[in-house]
């Protein structure tokens, strides 16, 4: 059996398993041992797969790129910025089966601010302010390197986009953005599925720029 046959064959059986409630964790663990998968593709597996309860959910708590027009909007610093630098330097990026775009690079304690770092926070602000939110509260998690840097270099950005809002860092990114009252742009799922609604902002970004994320079952 190829590697990508395997793959599908893997996400194909993850998906049966979830739908029969097995946890999360231990489906992807068993599929991969079977069909021998390690590496970045579990993580891709365990990233893009989803039963269809959640796809569900998540679809119907999410807005569209035009749908944040006079709303409040929280931005998960560091997700956002990971997914949308991702697409900037041809990385592999995903449309996860809840419809959310992913990448896949686990670097959140070793981030390292790069150019493509300030380009990316770019084009996240330069979208917000085509849409003209009524208020953008920008959260960078404080337990990351140059959070404070990343805050500020933000902050100038929605002052000169004439945009509303704040950047700011935080130690309890998740649970402010679970429960903030307004639109919540991220591709965390575990926020995702709190959140009152969400933004699929990576996927709105990469709209923008020309990048173009693919389905597990798109891979060659």
């Amino acid at each position: 059996m190829s590697a990508v046959k395997a793959l599908l064959c893997a996400a194909e059986d993850l998906r049966y398993l979830l739908e029969r409630g097995y946890p999360r964790k231990s489906a992807v663990r068993f599929v991969c041992d079977h069909y021998r998968i390690g590496g970045d593709w579990r993580a891709v597996l365990s990233r893009v797969v989803f039963d269809s309860g959640t796809v569900r959910r998540r679809i119907l708590k999410t807005v569209g790129c035009d749908g944040i027009w006079s709303r409040r909007v929280g931005v998960d610093g560091f997700n956002v910025l990971i997914g949308v630098e991702a697409g900037l330097i041809g990385e592999s990026v995903f449309r996860c089966d809840d419809g959310f775009v992913r990448d896949v690079r686990g670097v959140f304690r070793s981030y390292k601010v790069t150019e493509t770092s300030w380009r990316a926070l770019d084009e996240i602000v330069s979208f917000l302010a085509d849409q003209n939110p009524a208020w953008v509260e920008v959260l960078f998690d404080v337990q990351i390197g140059k959070s404070g840097e990343l805050s500020a270099g933000c902050r100038e950005r929605l002052e000169s986009h004439g945009i509303e809002g704040h950047c700011r860092t935080s130690r309890s990114v998740d649970f402010e953005l679970k429960h903030f009252d307004g639109v919540v742009a991220t591709s965390d799922g575990i926020i995702i599925d709190e959140a009152i609604s969400a933004l699929n902002i990576i996927q709105c970004v990469y709209n923008r720029i020309g990048v173009e994320a693919v389905k597990i079952e798109e891979i060659k």
